[in-house]
């Protein structure tokens, strides 16, 4: 005899009596009591996400490659400039906010790695305020260092923008725009002076040739951190996948399946 569920497609209830009905609906089986669970983890979503997640070979994400560009000039600022390091987040957002051509970077990467170990002294003095200090009634100057290794890196970012284009932004819109008021168009000229003091105004002596050198050398760090992004992904998804996942099943029992409990299948 077939199961009622399997007769439902031929019978027309609309037709049928109240008897025929109650008949029928008697003969069906109740479905299980337990309650439906939510629905599971959807796979094809959890798929788009993670594709999109990662960098698709031979496309660099801008964020990804000014990131790569921020951290190599930080590392061509002399160490002894200030007790920290530049900050790379701090110099992305120079970069996102101005725009600069891969050349300009360049350049400038070129300017910080001209600089000599004397550059931090001159600097240093040139930017720290002189304050009168009384001591034992003699008059004496203290120096009150107040200087933020980035400031170096937006100039020379400046100066490289000066030098190779034709029309070139001032200090107070490197102050106010690129660098959100973090420095003063007078930190930025000082710094600019004294970059060029310590080159001996020499920034002609950067060749074509050194440019180009440099910015080889920066696009491989670009592709040196989209691999490890791109392996950073992949481990992530291998590490999802060996995950283990809760299941039991057992036949005529109920499903237990991402810690869940599914009802038993519907007669």
């Amino acid at each position: 005899m077939e199961s009622p569920a399997l007769l439902v497609g031929s019978m027309d209830f609309d037709n049928m009596t109240d008897e025929e009905l109650d008949k029928y609906f008697a003969s069906c089986e109740p479905l299980s009591n337990l309650p439906t669970p939510p629905p599971t983890k959807d796979s094809l979503f959890a798929d788009v996400v993670i594709a999109n997640s990662i960098p698709q070979p031979g496309i660099l994400p801008q964020a990804l490659e000014l990131e790569a560009y921020a951290t190599q000039l930080a590392n061509f600022v002399p160490p002894n400039v200030s007790t920290s390091r530049p900050a790379t987040l701090t110099i992305r957002s120079f970069l996102e906010r101005a725009n600069l051509p891969v050349e300009v970077v360049a350049f400038s990467a070129c300017i910080l790695d001209a600089l000599s170990q004397r550059f931090a002294t001159s600097w240093r003095a040139a930017c720290a305020p002189a304050a009168s200090v009384h001591f034992h009634g003699m008059s004496q100057f203290r120096q009150h260092p107040n200087v933020f290794p980035e400031v170096v890196v937006l100039a020379a970012l400046a100066l490289a923008e000066d030098f190779l284009q034709d029309r070139s932004r001032s200090n107070k819109h490197w102050a106010q725009i690129e660098a959100r008021g973090l420095f003063t168009a007078r930190e930025i000229q000082i710094t600019k002076t004294c970059i060029l003091q310590d080159m001996d105004y020499g920034l002609l002596r950067i060749t074509q040739e050194m440019v180009q050198h440099m910015m080889r050398t920066m696009q491989r760090g670009t592709k040196v951190s989209s691999s490890a992004a791109c392996t950073k992904s992949s481990a992530a998804i291998e590490k999802d996948e060996r995950r283990p996942k809760l299941s039991l099943d057992l036949p005529g029992t109920a499903v237990w399946n991402y810690g869940m409990q599914t009802p038993e299948p519907s007669p």
